[in-house]
């Protein structure tokens, strides 16, 4: 299949990106991945909403701010829950003398072409993460907050960077990714058919602000590169390494010690999760697999060796199905076979290790497997 590169961009536009399926354009497409949010906190504000709104007459509208206050309040104080008057009560005080108008925030999602009514930022973060409590105290919360994550590769990465968002292990995400969506990759990453043709990065983004349109969402859309590779390390914490390609990988790593953060691999064969603490001095590559010359050699290599794939995965380790997968590979299979299951898992496994070494816990420079049915089969037997 044939593709070409799409240009994505972060700004607010009033304008559908959907086309017929038979126009063909070479000129580049945008897509809207963040809504436009609207305080209500001051007269002019208002009046900005008040004319925004009128220009989309026909667009869905929800809200439900009143339901949103009331868990606010009952979040605070539990007991509210059995207490009705009291709590109507609370509602008014927490509204102000200025009423419902005034209060709360108004996002405009384009592309769903709907407005949602919801909770000031803080207010709204609050909530939304109160389930979190107390596996993550409002104290680490808030540490947490300070981080960015920076994901490369967004298939297992479309699934971590979700589950990053919706625990707000971090506050910030840088996404690269190059792909397109196609239909075979509807196995694994969870988004819909409306998004076909569209650049993961942007399905991605949108799911996140679908969630939490307050969360800090940067796309690389020209996917990782040597000539981008400075510019995406900049202000992150912890990088992600989910891609295919070995230069990126290998360029990955260099980087990660050159700026002294974690790199993360996670390769949803047998749950195998790599913790490489590029934070700590003297830590080799990929735990020692790869030497400074060879790892020097695959930051320009073109495609794939053997050599280069046992240093990564070694072969010798990986699933039974996975190496008669590899064989098939160009032949009966067109890539390397991913299911859901493992993508979710593995992305889940790798935010719990993004959160613990963010928090300072004891976190080693280690390879892991994590391969339910082997522990299945142990327990079976």
């Amino acid at each position: 299949m044939f593709k070409t590169s799409e240009a994505c961009s972060q700004g607010t536009r009033d304008s559908r990106e959907i086309e017929p399926f038979n126009v063909m354009s070479s000129a580049p497409k945008t897509y809207e991945t963040h809504p436009e949010v609207f305080r209500l906190d001051s007269s002019p504000r208002r009046k900005l909403f008040q004319e925004r709104k009128q220009s989309t007459l026909n667009a869905h509208v929800v809200d439900s701010l009143e339901d949103q206050v009331a868990e606010l309040l009952i979040i605070r104080q539990p007991k509210l829950k059995a207490q009705p008057e009291k709590l109507a009560s609370e509602i008014r005080r927490e509204i102000g003398p200025e009423g419902w108008d005034a209060y709360g925030v108004w996002a405009w999602f384009p592309w769903r072409a709907t407005w949602v009514r919801l909770l000031p930022e803080s207010a709204f973060i609050e909530v939304r993460t109160n389930r979190n409590r107390n596996k993550i105290n409002q104290e680490e919360q808030d540490k947490l907050g300070g981080k960015t994550v920076g994901i490369v590769g967004l298939s297992v990465g479309s699934s971590l960077a979700v589950t990053l968002a919706m625990e707000r292990i971090c506050g910030r995400l840088k996404l690269a990714d190059f792909d397109t969506l196609e239909l075979s990759n509807l196995n694994r990453i969870q988004t819909g058919v409306h998004h076909l043709g569209v650049p993961k990065t942007v399905a991605v983004a949108r799911a996140i602000a679908e969630v939490d349109p307050f969360f800090e969402v940067e796309l690389v859309s020209e996917g990782f590169t040597s000539d981008n590779a400075k510019e995406f390390f900049e202000g992150v914490d912890c990088v992600v390494d989910a891609c295919d390609q070995v230069q990126a990988k290998a360029n990955l790593r260099w980087h990660a010690r050159e700026a002294g953060i974690p790199l993360i691999m996670e390769t949803s064969d047998r749950g195998m999760l790599d913790i490489e603490r590029y934070d700590q001095s003297g830590q080799a590559f990929l735990h020692g697999r790869i030497s400074d010359d060879l790892l020097q050699e695959m930051r320009s290599a073109a495609e794939w060796t053997p050599a280069y794939f046992d240093a990564f995965i070694d072969v010798a380790e990986a699933s039974a199905r996975g190496v008669e997968s590899l064989q098939q590979v160009g032949e009966t299979l067109v890539g390397w076979p991913q299911l859901y299951s493992d993508v979710a898992g593995g992305g889940a496994h790798a935010a719990q290790v993004i959160r613990k070494i963010f928090l300072g816990d004891s976190v080693s420079d280690a390879r892991h497997y994590l391969e339910w049915n082997e522990q299945l089969i142990e327990s079976v037997n």
